[in-house]
């Protein structure tokens, strides 16, 4: 009898595993789009420290920024030429050692040197990821503990920051540049025509509100939250697509193709990299005015996917 016991109790076990490997393939994956200010002043240099909280409190296991993917070379070309020049020279003068690269790799994030980080950061310059070479310069210079002072952006006082806590050794690159040159030129050829035919008094109305709105939640310490408001992200999203205007203009209709192209470029990006990968909580930390664009494009091309904002 105990024998039989023992069997049935081993069946009840598998069959249990087996449930729980079923619900957890089952999980579905979503991400936490966060918008970003950029640079901030002095004045409300702690904009970020909201931010941080919130997103600390969704435990994220990745982490998406607004940085080209290493193997997109068109939009490193187009925009990070300085980065480029400094990654061929050091691949031909300083080499790094790839075992020990993975090595150190394999490591907790917590258990990593500034030795380690230095020496990351180089593997990472000559790789062409800006993102982590990014990240590795920041923890070389001011280690697991991260900057006592504000750095007033988003990769210091938010990617790091979370990164360190979460323990997350490699950020993800997903923005695009393909149309950064088109959308420039259609931006100052549709501000033209705004200005000849009055148009750009829309655009004015929006400044002139939100220069009272942000200041006032800046001083109560609400720029961040503000920022993320969906009141705030629909109003940049106007702006930067060029929908600010009642009525129909060539220039600006082509600028607002470019905006939308980028958005489902860097949908893209994210979307296949949370497909494949296995991080089933993910952030993407990014300008402010991609939010709308980005929810609706990830949502049209990954319906799978659960996309957040901050503002729900």
């Amino acid at each position: 009898m105990k024998k039989y016991g023992h069997i049935l109790f081993l069946v009840c076990e598998l069959v249990l595993t087996a449930f729980n490997l079923v619900g957890q393939a089952e999980e579905p994956k979503e991400v936490l789009i966060i918008g970003t200010m950029h640079e901030v002043p002095k004045i409300i240099k702690n904009s970020y420290k909201p931010l941080l909280k919130k997103a600390i409190a969704y435990d994220p296991q990745a982490i998406f920024v607004e940085r080209p993917q290493a193997e997109d070379s068109r939009s490193l070309e187009g925009v990070y030429t300085k980065f480029l020049s400094q990654s061929d020279s050091l691949s031909s003068n300083h080499p790094v050692d790839e075992t020990q690269v993975n090595q150190m790799l394999a490591k907790p994030l917590s258990s990593m040197t500034k030795a380690d980080f230095s020496l990351l950061k180089q593997h990472f310059v000559i790789r062409r990821d800006y993102a982590n070479a990014e990240f590795y310069a920041y923890l070389a210079k001011h280690g697991l503990d991260g900057s006592k002072k504000p750095t007033r952006n988003e990769n210091g006082d938010l990617t790091a920051k979370l990164a360190i806590k979460q323990g997350i050794k490699q950020i993800k690159a997903m923005d695009n540049q393909w149309y950064r040159k088109e959308y420039h030129q259609a931006w100052r050829a549709c501000a033209k025509a705004s200005r000849k035919d009055g148009e750009s008094e829309n655009l004015k109305k929006i400044y002139k509100k939100a220069w009272w709105e942000e200041r006032w939640n800046g001083a109560i310490g609400r720029f961040g939250m503000y920022t993320n408001s969906a009141k705030t992200t629909q109003e940049y999203h106007l702006i930067n697509s060029f929908r600010y205007r009642k009525t129909e203009c060539e220039p600006c209709n082509e600028g607002a193709k470019y905006w939308d192209l980028r958005n489902l470029e860097m949908a893209r990006n994210i979307g296949r990299q949370i497909t494949e990968g296995r991080e089933v909580r993910n952030v993407v930390v990014v300008g402010a005015g991609h939010v709308v664009g980005l929810k609706e494009a990830l949502e049209a091309e990954f319906p799978d996917i659960h996309v957040k904002l901050l503002s729900k």
